[in-house]
C-alpha cells in the first residue's frame, strides 16, 4: 500500500491536525473492538501531541478506558529521569486522562537493557494472549531522526537485523548510552503506523526517505506489511518534498 502524505501550514496545525485524526483511529478501533493500543514516541512534537490529546476536547470524547498505551521506544533510565519518555508521556498526557493504571504498559527500563527488552516483550505476549504470531498494534505513531533512525533503530546497530526479537536492547555508540525499542517485525506488523515530523531541520532526511532515493537509513524500512502508513508534516519538514504542492 502506498504511504499516505499529509502536510500542513504550520506545526500548530499539524498536531491539532494529527490529534483529531489519531482521535479517530481511536474511536473507530473502539466501534470495531473492545479495546484500542497504542504505541508512543518521545520527542518535543509527540509531547504537543499527548498536550494536545489530554486537552478538554479530547479528554472525555475518546474512552481512554478502553485504550491500552505502550512504548515503542525508551531511554535506559529510571521512569522518573527527565529523559526518560515514559516520564514526558505521562506529564504531558497521562495524569491528564481517565484512564487505568494497568492499562499503562510501560518498558522497565531501570533495569539492565536486555532484561528488560526481554520483560517488555513478554508483557506485550501477555497481553495479546500469543508467543507465536506477531502483535498488532492499532497505533504505532514514529518520529524521524536528522540521521534517519526511528523509535531507537540508528542506523549501523545490530537492532536493525533483528528479525526474532519483538524488543531489543541496544547500544548506540554515537550517544553513547543504551535504548530499549520495538524491532522492525513489530513496527511493520502494526495497523495504522504513522510517522510525525516536524521543522525545517527534517526537511532533508524527509526528502530522501518520502521520495525513496536513499532506502538505507532505518525510516524508510518502515512498511506495514498489512496496515497503511502515513506521514504527517508541517511545512517546514516538507519543505525539500518534490511532491508537496505548497
Amino acid at each position: 500500500m502506498k504511504p499516505e502524505l499529509k502536510v500542513f501550514p504550520d506545526k500548530n496545525t499539524l498536531i491539532q491536525e494529527s490529534a483529531a485524526y489519531i482521535a479517530g483511529i481511536i474511536q473507530q478501533s473502539l466501534k470495531e473492538q473492545n479495546r484500542c493500543t497504542f504505541v508512543l514516541a518521545g520527542g518535543s512534537t509527540p509531547k504537543s501531541l499527548y498536550e494536545t490529546l489530554a486537552s478538554e476536547k479530547y479528554k472525555e470524547a475518546i474512552e481512554w478506558n478502553k485504550v491500552h498505551l505502550f512504548w515503542g521506544d525508551e531511554r535506559s533510565v529510571p521512569p522518573h529521569h527527565h529523559d526518560s519518555n515514559y516520564r514526558m508521556t505521562k506529564e504531558a498526557l497521562i495524569e491528564h486522562i481517565n484512564i487505568p493504571q494497568e492499562n499503562v504498559h510501560r518498558i522497565l527500563a531501570e533495569n539492565e537493557p536486555a532484561d528488560a527488552a526481554r520483560d517488555y516483550e513478554k508483557t506485550i505476549k501477555k497481553f495479546f494472549g500469543n508467543t507465536s504470531q506477531l502483535p498488532v498494534f492499532d497505533i504505532i505513531l514514529l518520529g524521524i531522526g536528522e540521521d534517519g533512525h526511528t523509535a531507537s533503530l540508528f542506523p549501523g546497530t545490530q537492532a536493525l537485523e533483528e528479525k526474532k526479537r519483538w524488543v531489543t536492547g541496544v547500544y548506540v555508540p554515537e550517544l553513547d548510552t543504551y535504548r530499549i525499542t520495538f524491532t522492525f517485525p513489530v513496527i511493520n506488523n502494526g495497523k495504522n503506523v504513522i510517522f510525525l515530523v516536524s521543522g525545517s531541520s527534517k526537511s532533508t532526511i524527509m526528502k530522501k526517505i518520502y521520495e525513496r532515493t536513499d532506502t538505507t537509513f532505518p525510516s524508510a524500512r518502515v512498511s506495514p506489511a498489512n496496515g497503511s502508513l502515513v506521514y504527517l508534516l508541517d511545512k517546514a519538514a516538507g519543505a525539500n518534498v518534490s511532491s508537496i504542492k505548497m
